[in-house]
């Protein structure tokens, strides 16, 4: 985990923690030891940023984190920024492998010191994937225009201290079509069609000087095209997405556009999530398990050409290639049976080893041999009895681990490799305020945003209590203009 900022309104709150330092400027969360473990990155002298863009290339072991800024929250060295901010600029590399850290630079006419940007990494161009750049703002520009994005080469990644000009490479990319309003606060995630000639990236809400959006555009690659595919009337802002293959996106949270409802404003649907079907564009409170292969959906194909399974044939950029190399790092790789090995990057003064998959040798088989009705019967019986016992075997181990885990009520505080380590399992009960303190209320302008419409910094969960999961209510109000209603 890197980067955010700390909500400094509300420190009368029990389990309030005042911003990090910035010698810890990166975390690790252990999932099956439920911790929490600092990293000291005080030697590479990155500062701790808020409202940047990031995107992991998780083949890679790769995580990228483009501008952002520093304001009051983001660190305890910078507190008594108040209301200022300062813009930051380059990118933040992160080797999540050997947890080596490094801020590359940024050539100027990417704005790299932008704020409210999206970023996604799409992982079937080049030789090991790109990073799209879409939007936000600057200081000095203020909201940057859509029609132009900026691509960075992943495999051009070189973390060493003497990388060449060509590597950790940036190139800027016009688009075409009917281009979405400038923006901050949206997200965005990618798709690829089933025979990889295009790649789909949705874009979901943002704001934009007092406008909050409540719309969806394709951006397709390799031509560059934007088109609309969603317009309802739930606006929303400071949501995250999520892909979950084959063809859904789960949004979670955000603001809403609600002025004098605090709780409708802070969530959406109840629970705070929501389910879209990126194929045929259909919002719903329920994920399908079962769903199908993505397929394009026919507004995109009308635009790109082919079918719902690909095929494109728009496979340019209507005006051309903003750059030359661009022809080449889009050059389409058709789905085919591939065994080689993935490429690497270099995240240090050599390049880092990849693992290879062994594939076994080639040969004629020899036939097999027919077994008896009375052997195959013996089989079977003999192989339901095994996964009946292991299966039992798996119930208690996890009750009784589980039993365990829930009595640990104590917060446990412990060292790993000399960094602090903090424990989330706590006690299931409820945290109480002291009885004698008035209630704190929050001032007028403490609703989401100051006065210039720049998002106030989001507080990460202070509190160190493990809640049980919630399912979400199936009594959801249906969205405006979706062509699904929920349940």
């Amino acid at each position: 985990m890197f980067g955010g900022s700390t909500l400094n309104f509300n420190q009368s709150f029990p389990y309030y923690l005042i911003p990090p330092t910035e010698q810890y400027a990166m975390w690790q969360y252990d999932m099956s030891n439920d911790l929490w473990a600092a990293f000291d990155t005080s030697s590479s002298g990155i500062s701790i940023p808020s409202w940047g863009a990031n995107a992991e290339a998780t083949d890679h072991g790769l995580a990228f984190y483009v501008g952002g800024q520093l304001d009051a929250g983001t660190a305890n060295t910078t507190q008594d920024l108040g209301e200022d901010t300062v813009g930051v600029g380059g990118m933040v590399v992160l080797d999540t492998t050997s947890t080596r850290i490094k801020n590359v630079t940024v050539e100027d006419s990417i704005k790299s010191n932008r704020q409210g940007a999206g970023m996604v990494y799409v992982d079937n161009f080049g030789d090991a994937g790109v990073l799209v750049l879409v939007g936000g703002r600057t200081d000095t520009d203020g909201f940057l225009p859509m029609d132009e994005v900026s691509i960075f080469d992943v495999g051009s990644t070189d973390l060493g201290d003497n990388a060449s000009a060509d590597k950790n490479k940036w190139y800027r990319q016009k688009t075409s079509g009917p281009v979405p309003n400038s923006r901050t606060d949206f997200c965005l995630v990618a798709a690829p069609s089933q025979d990889n000639s295009s790649t789909n990236i949705y874009m979901y809400g943002g704001r934009s000087n007092g406008a909050i959006f409540d719309d969806i555009y394709v951006l397709s690659i390799p031509s560059f095209t934007w088109i609309k595919v969603f317009v309802g009337e739930s606006a929303r802002w400071s949501v995250t997405c999520h892909f979950i293959p084959p063809r859904q996106m789960i949004t979670i949270g955000g603001g809403g556009d609600s002025t004098t409802d605090i709780a409708a404003d802070c969530d959406w649907e109840y629970k705070s999530l929501a389910v879209l079907d990126m194929s045929t564009i259909g919002w719903s409170s329920t994920y399908d398990a079962n769903a199908g292969p993505y397929k394009i959906p026919d507004s995109v194909v009308k635009i790109i050409g082919g079918s719902p399974q690909g095929n494109a044939t728009k496979i340019q950029p209507t005006d051309g290639w903003s750059d030359d190399a661009l022809a080449t790092l889009f050059t389409i790789k058709t789905v085919t049976s591939d065994t080689s090995d993935p490429p690497s990057v270099t995240t240090s003064s050599t390049s880092a080893s990849t693992p290879t998959t062994s594939t076994a040798s080639s040969g004629t088989p020899e036939p097999a041999k027919k077994l008896s009705v009375g052997a195959i019967a013996g089989i079977a019986v003999g192989g339901v009895a095994l996964i009946a016992l292991i299966a039992g075997g798996i119930f208690f181990f996890l009750r009784s681990r589980r039993t365990r885990r829930l009595s640990q009520h104590d917060i446990a505080l412990i060292e790993k490799d000399g960094l602090p380590s903090y424990s989330i399992a706590a006690s299931l009960s409820r945290a109480e305020l002291v009885g004698t303190p008035q209630a704190a209320e929050l001032s007028a302008k403490q609703n989401g945003h100051d006065h210039d419409g720049k998002p106030l910094p989001v507080e990460k969960d202070g509190g160190i209590l493990r809640v049980a999961p919630v399912e979400m209510d199936a009594r959801a109000r249906a969205r405006a203009n979706t062509p699904i209603e929920m349940e």
